[in-house]
């Protein structure tokens, strides 16, 4: 049989999806979905020998997986010889995750190409990893070692509904692309702070936006999801049509299915103010007064959006600000403690969304080895303050490490966050019932050397857990982890609470009975532990 012919029914899953009333029946065939699509193993040679899903080894399983894509899908498929497979390891943001090497990449064209990837890896036993923008810090997070890397590159379509109030965006797109297609329109919508990250990590994760104090978070303002389910099936997602699987994919992360397209509410395009305000150690207790007063205001003037980084460089402490105001309006009445704060540097401008994501991908540089290690609690000024003289306090343990920059960043997640956390039948976060802000410590760290890795594990680790025991003396700790920033020794599940752990699981076991998400895609943050567990 031709290739076209194999997969000449692929067109055809979007239907069968909407007249399914149960997502995966318990006598569901992988051959059987395989020939929905018009796939049909016994004329694929490489799975000639293959005749169910028992357990088999991870090499012969991926490279039979591989061989069929390849079969199907010619070009779309990388081996590790070609240039596309380097294009693919070498474009990471992060060292560790381009040391991955996968058996091959492939790189769908659309819904239906990622649906057939899904189940030759339940037929092989092969599993595979999905990228969107591949912004993680850890190793296999969005790319599987010896197995299949799913690369949406090519998925980067960028659509407006008639009436403009709904925009569709491909997976394969970055903020960049995405804001940068849309502004002809005059619109935008509420994503990412920086150029490269992808759109599909931050959205399933959460999504803090330039515009959150205003609409709530990303994943507070998507209108729905089209997900392909673990049997192969295209759903779309939304507050009508499987709103449990909605509510799911609003913070529960990679664990429910691959999402092939996002549905997002539209905003006027804004023309911002903002850039990094720079101070010297002597301003810090007056800055993380600022810092506060600002977020507690965040009702009062929600077109503020702040956050504060403290560190050390060329032997001076600094603290940044970089204090974002989502109208061209250069004397924002909220932010004049901050400037009444003698500075020594102030990069403050007009700026298009797209200027601004551009500016501030120069503050996150790529081809590092990085960690992130976020933890949670209410906002205290005393407690911040001492966060900032603690950090400070150990940075010279870091001396020794080539390249190494540790970094702590404040964030908050404001009143008017928090409330918008509740629209749309609410998200998986955790967080709507909260009645104060939330303060996020969250740690960045990049270095050269794969063996001083463990030194900064250890040094994070040490901080982390000397911050999280004075918020727990003082009553101030939250369990919550933010996704997006979490390291792969944390369990960001767990701290969305106990009820809304239990409902995601019993959400993918809904839609992924055999557990495909939690096995056969183990790379990033699954539904029950860490990625990683401490070895110190």
């Amino acid at each position: 049989m031709r290739v076209s012919t194999l997969i000449s029914g692929l067109s055809s899953i979007s239907g069968l999806a909407l007249a399914q009333t149960t997502i995966e029946p318990e006598d569901f065939s992988v051959v059987d979905a395989l020939a929905d699509l018009g796939v049909d193993v016994t004329e694929i040679p490489a799975l000639e020998t293959f005749s169910g899903i028992e357990t088999r080894s991870t090499d012969k399983a991926c490279a039979a997986a591989c061989e069929s894509l390849s079969f199907l899908f010619g070009s779309k498929i990388s081996n590790p010889s070609s240039t596309g497979y380097s294009n693919f390891t070498d474009s990471f943001w992060s060292v560790q995750q381009e040391e991955v090497q996968p058996r091959c990449v492939f790189r769908p064209s659309k819904n239906t190409d990622v649906s057939t990837a899904v189940l030759l890896s339940r037929f092989t036993g092969c599993h595979f990893a999905a990228r969107s923008g591949g912004h993680a810090a850890f190793s296999g997070a969005s790319s599987a070692p010896g197995g299949i890397s799913i690369w949406f590159k090519d998925m980067d379509a960028v659509t407006l509904k008639e009436d403009k109030s709904v925009a569709s965006i491909g997976p394969g797109n970055n903020w960049l692309t995405a804001y940068s297609a849309l502004e002809p329109y005059g619109l935008a919508v509420i994503g990412g702070r920086a150029a490269s990250i992808g759109v599909g990590g931050f959205l399933l994760g959460g999504g803090i936006s330039y515009h959150s104090n205003l609409y709530g978070w990303a994943c507070d303002n998507v209108e729905s999801f089209e997900v392909v389910t673990a049997s192969g099936l295209i759903v779309t997602a939304s507050e009508k049509s499987f709103p449990d699987l909605y509510w799911a994919l609003r913070g529960g992360g990679n664990n429910f299915g691959l999402v092939t397209k996002y549905n997002l509410y539209t905003i006027p395009a804004p023309t911002l103010y903002g850039g990094a305000r720079i101070f010297m150690e002597t301003e810090f207790g007056d800055v993380v007064n600022a810092w506060v007063n600002v977020a507690n205001n965040a009702s009062v003037d929600p077109h503020a959006q702040q956050y504060v980084a403290f560190l050390s460089n060329s032997g001076m402490n600094l603290a940044t600000a970089e204090l974002t105001y989502t109208k061209n309006v250069s004397n924002a009445e909220i932010f004049n403690q901050y400037r009444s704060i003698p500075a020594i540097s102030d990069t403050a401008s007009p700026k298009t969304l797209v200027e601004y994501v551009e500016y501030l991908e120069t503050e996150n540089p790529s081809g590092l080895r990085e960690i992130y290690w976020p933890i949670s609690a209410a906002l205290d000024e005393d407690y911040a303050l001492w966060v900032v003289e603690t950090f400070m306090s150990m940075l010279p343990e870091m001396a020794g490490v080539s390249g190494a920059q540790p970094v702590i960043i404040f964030q908050a997640i404001t009143e008017p966050m928090l409330q918008n956390m509740k629209n749309f039948g609410g998200n998986a976060l955790g967080l709507e019932d909260k009645t104060v802000p939330v303060h996020i410590v969250h740690v960045s760290c990049w270095w050269d050397n794969a063996s001083d890795d463990e030194t900064v594990y250890a040094f994070v680790h040490k901080f982390i857990d000397k911050v999280t025991e004075q918020a727990k003396t003082l009553g101030l700790f939250d369990e919550y982890v933010y996704m997006n920033y979490a390291s792969m020794f944390q369990d960001p599940i767990a701290g969305y609470g106990d009820a809304n752990k239990a409902r995601l699981q019993s959400v993918a076991k809904k839609y992924d009975p055999r557990e495909v998400f939690q096995t056969l895609q183990p790379g990033y943050f699954k539904l029950n532990g860490a990625p990683v567990t401490r070895t110190w």
